[in-house]
């Protein structure tokens, strides 16, 4: 009857939403728990106890709801193993995303340099600032089980305290230089002294592993002709001592109040801890300025991309010094039209000459405007990968610093996404090569364009350009300018796919596969017994006719 019909494909419908619901309800539940069995290994932190003691354990835990919140969203979002864990590539991108975000860091052994993401573990990134034993138990958990949010988060509070070590290791040295015992107390003064070289010697210093109490004196006289923005530096100072002594100072320092409060080493090593993970922020202000300026010199408007001549022109206050071969081999430098070179505006303020190098593993730069683009397509989809029709919905409501939200993709910009979808069997992975290409074409301004092949970083000094190499590129730039040249895109498409963990990757499209066959196997059944009901009473009746 029709109502019998109803009635069952009602029934197919419950159990088709049901079988969606369940198969979210499983991966949340992985996500979460990490299908922990008979196997599953001792807990991280436990570990790090026996390891590093009880006071590291504490200082982590501290920690650790933070960098869970921070690191969520991307680990949701990138493909994972039986385990619902992160195996190390993609541990290696989500630390090395993590630092980015929170503080402008980019760490070596974290970022690729244009390798590949699984060309190394992130345990490298720690070296020997944590004990071998550590790295040898980190190295099992990641190879064996991979890691969950959680493990993820200790990981990442393990690697926060590398680099409080660095601070208490420089902050011995200024004390030295100041013929100062880390035992005594300092007053105002005093304090404000000390912190005050050790900022000189924290950006415009030799990094802190050669670091010497004459590199101290040194950087100290020479601060304020060495790094324009010490003004605001010394401001910065001002701010997170008083946020964590809870005492307001005047801008003349009020001695009399406070020459009687003495400062102990560990509150100074607190205070310059914070400063370390803020001068990201500082660095960034003058990031925008610069960006603001290049995109002034755009060959054309939104384009993202200068033309070599250009940038080395003498136009206003910014002299862009950087040769050729530098800006090639690290990444900045389009030369898809080889008679028309042109840098890359995201790619440039990314590059190490922009950067502070505090210690030999580690630089603060230019924070990458992508990622906040990024976390919103990653929490928008919540998974490894999208259509191209959800990935076109979600990024045309994104607006950006260049962009206006809820615009109208191109067609190019809609026909590579289908093209990366077709490539991949009808979805687009979210995190490779192709995808972070088509993301720059989307935000020229915003997103690196992903080099091909190695490139070097945070490795060598800059290398300036000659001035008769300077002039020839604003010759080209002026001719190129008269000819009335100009490029719709900054640069070509090349179809090479780096995923960052092909492995995982391939394991959450055949699981998914696995899932919705069973799923609509059981809706097969199911409607086929439906069709056997509603069709055998009609047999039976034309049987007895």
């Amino acid at each position: 009857s029709m109502k019998f019909a109803k009635r069952c494909a009602a029934l197919v419908l419950i159990f088709a939403q049901g079988g969606h619901a369940f198969r979210k309800r499983a991966g949340a539940r992985v996500q979460a728990t990490g299908l922990r069995g008979p196997q599953e290994p001792k807990a991280l932190l436990e570990e790090l106890e026996e390891q590093l003691g009880a006071t590291s354990r504490e200082a982590t835990e501290l920690k650790l709801q933070d960098l869970e919140s921070d690191l969520r969203v991307t680990f949701q979002a990138l493909p994972k193993n039986q385990r619902g864990a992160l195996e190390a590539p993609s541990a290696r991108y989500a630390l090395h995303r993590l630092f980015n975000k929170r503080h402008g860091w980019q760490i070596k052994g974290l970022e690729t340099a244009g390798g590949t993401w699984d060309s190394e573990s992130p345990v490298v990134a720690m070296g020997d600032r944590v004990p071998p034993q550590m790295r040898e138990l980190l190295e099992e958990r990641l190879g064996s089980y991979g890691l969950t949010l959680h493990e993820l988060a200790v990981l990442a509070a393990t690697m926060e305290g590398m680099f409080e070590q660095d601070v208490e290791q420089r902050l011995r040295i200024v004390y030295a230089e100041k013929n100062l015992a880390a035992e005594e107390k300092v007053y105002w003064d005093q304090a404000m002294s000390v912190m005050w070289s050790y900022v000189a010697a924290f950006i415009t210093g030799t990094p802190v592993e050669s670091l010497s109490p004459g590199d101290v004196r040194r950087a100290t006289h020479q601060f304020a002709m060495r790094f324009p923005r010490h003004v605001e530096a010394k401001t910065l100072l001002i701010d997170i001592t008083q946020e964590i002594v809870g005492e307001t100072t005047t801008a003349q320092y009020d001695v009399r109040r406070l020459a009687q409060k003495g400062r102990d080493f560990a509150l100074l090593q607190k205070i310059l801890s914070k400063f370390g993970q803020r001068l990201g922020a500082l660095e960034d202000t003058e990031c925008k300025v610069m960006k603001n300026k290049m995109t002034s010199l755009e060959d054309e408007y939104g384009s993202g991309a200068v033309r070599l001549g250009d940038f080395y022109g003498d136009k206003a206050e910014y002299h862009f010094t950087e040769a050729p071969s530098f800006l090639r081999r690290n990444g900045v430098l389009d030369e898809s039209v080889p008679e028309d070179p042109k840098v890359l505006i995201p790619n440039y303020l990314a590059n190490p000459s922009n950067c502070v190098t505090p210690a030999g593993y580690y630089s603060i730069c230019c924070f990458d405007e992508c990622e906040s683009l990024m976390d919103q397509v990653e929490k928008s989809l919540a998974a490894p990968m999208g259509t191209a029709e959800q990935i076109a919905m979600v990024v045309s409501g994104l607006g950006s610093a260049s962009q206006p939200a809820n615009r109208t993709l191109s067609a190019r910009q809609l026909g590579l996404l289908d093209d990366v979808a077709a490539h991949h069997g009808g979805m687009v992975p979210i995190h490779g090569r192709l995808f972070a290409q088509w993301m720059h074409e989307a935000y020229p301004r915003e997103c690196s364009y992903p080099s091909i092949g190695e490139r070097l970083r945070q490795v060598e000094d800059v290398e300036h350009v000659e001035v008769e190499e300077k002039k020839k590129y604003m010759l080209i730039a002026k001719e190129q300018k008269e000819k009335g040249q100009t490029t719709t895109t900054s640069t070509k498409w090349v179809w090479k796919e780096e995923l960052v963990d092909q492995k995982a990757f391939e394991f959450h499209v055949k699981s998914s596969l696995r899932s919705d066959i069973t799923i609509f196997s059981a809706l097969g059944f199911m409607g086929m017994a439906c069709a056997k009901l509603l069709v055998g009473p009609r047999l039976d009746k034309q049987k007895l006719i």
